[in-house]
């Protein structure tokens, strides 16, 4: 698994904390360029001073090697004055403009020219002194405040990642669970309802607008368990487990929008979405973890036990998510990568990003993602909830795990 991919639902859920560390990267460019340019402008005037400074004192001691055009004085004085840390080159013209003497660079970008005059005041020539353009210092500020910026990013980051590893998500963001099964029972209609589920179980219609999470339950080989049992067979079986997923998802307020076998389909319309997800996604594992606990009893009574494949998505494709559904595991149930940060369920479902897998789903592709469980405060509750739904089916005979 690469670091973007162990990163990314982290990074997908700190979209604030990004938009405020990019705005305060460019209040801190801003402000830096700002102080660097006057910085600069100060250190230019203050190297004109020191120059003119020096080129005024090295005049009065070149007078009268220049006047009397002693070389080996000159360029004595030239090296000495080259020597010091602002000056770059020396250069000394006659009264006739001829140079008589460099030492250092020939050219530079700031340049100081002073007469050179004896004591009786007459003109001995001139100097010229060309400045050091080092941007060392410069850059050294450039250098500090760089580091003093990713100080402060990295800082602001520290303190958001303490927070989340200290404090706990607020209880008013997370959706309720029922603690119990729901004090409502299930009609006793609905618990007796006839084999014939494709022509007896209620469909309610559902405003599609309304909708904001779907459920889609497929049963694993249902085409080779049709051919190898009896029409009425088979409907009392998809009567049974209708039964489960009527009582599973009441808990969490989902509506039966299409039966058990007939490409199943539940709807869930809490608001926000993230809530609906959140209850689409409990309902889901809710039943599968029932279907689970029922098999090996069905077994010993002599019935047949099914499989299913679970998707819970955002999306309102009917087509789309039924694909996605046939796509996924037997016995897991599986939600679009991209929808887990989306409706912050990356925080509470356990699942392993490497273990997702790529489905077509019309003319693209989609990644999903496993949903094992959920975290420990979930889990345990939908432990209980599964439990009494298979204790209540059995008439108090359900294990007890």
């Amino acid at each position: 698994m690469s670091l973007w991919e162990q990163w990314r639902p982290w990074i997908g859920r700190q979209q604030t904390l990004l938009r405020e560390l990019i705005l305060m990267l460019l209040a801190m460019l801003v402000v830096g360029i700002y102080f660097l340019e006057h910085y600069s402008v100060s250190l230019e005037q203050e190297r004109e001073v020191q120059l003119k400074a020096l080129a005024e004192q090295t005049a009065r001691r070149a007078a009268e090697a220049l006047a009397s055009e002693d070389s080996i004085s000159i360029n004595l004085i030239g090296r000495e004055t080259v020597a010091l840390a602002p000056v770059a080159g020396v250069r000394f013209l006659n009264p006739a403009e001829v140079q008589v003497g460099l030492t250092g660079v020939g050219d530079a970008d700031l340049v100081v020219s002073v007469p050179v005059a004896l004591p009786d005041g007459e003109l001995a020539g001139s100097l010229t002194l060309l400045g050091n353009n080092s941007q060392a210092p410069r850059q050294n500020i450039e250098a500090g405040f760089v580091l003093a910026v990713l100080c402060v990013l990295l800082l602001r980051l520290a303190f958001t990642l303490v927070r989340e590893r200290l404090m706990p998500p607020p209880a008013a963001a997370q959706p309720e669970i029922p603690s119990t099964v729901p004090p409502e029972p299930v009609p006793e209609d609905v618990v007796q309802a006839a084999p014939r589920v494709s022509a007896e179980l209620a469909e309610t219609p559902v405003d599609p607008e309304r909708v904001q999470a779907q459920l889609r339950l497929s049963i694993v080989n249902f085409d080779a368990i049709r051919q190898r049992y009896t029409e009425q067979a088979v409907d009392e079986v998809l009567a049974d487990y209708q039964r489960m997923l009527n009582r599973a998802v009441a808990i969490y307020g989902g509506q039966v929008s299409q039966p058990i076998g007939r490409q199943a389909a539940v709807v869930f319309c809490q608001l926000p979405v993230s809530q609906a997800a959140f209850a689409a996604l409990c309902a889901g594992l809710l039943f599968l973890r029932v279907v689970r606990l029922q098999a090996p009893l069905r077994k010993q009574q002599g019935k047949v036990p099914l499989e299913f494949k679970a998707l819970m998505t955002t999306d309102k494709g009917a087509d789309e998510s039924w694909s996605l559904c046939l796509a996924g595991v037997p016995g897991r149930l599986q939600v679009p990568e991209a929808q887990l940060s989306t409706t912050e369920l990356d925080v509470k479902a356990l699942y392993q990003p490497d273990r997702a897998q790529v489905a077509v789903a019309g003319d693209h592709k989609v990644r999903l993602q496993p949903v094992e469980q959920l975290a420990h405060r979930y889990q345990a509750l939908l432990r209980t909830q599964a439990e009494t739904l298979v204790s209540d089916d059995e008439g108090g005979s359900g294990p007890s795990r």
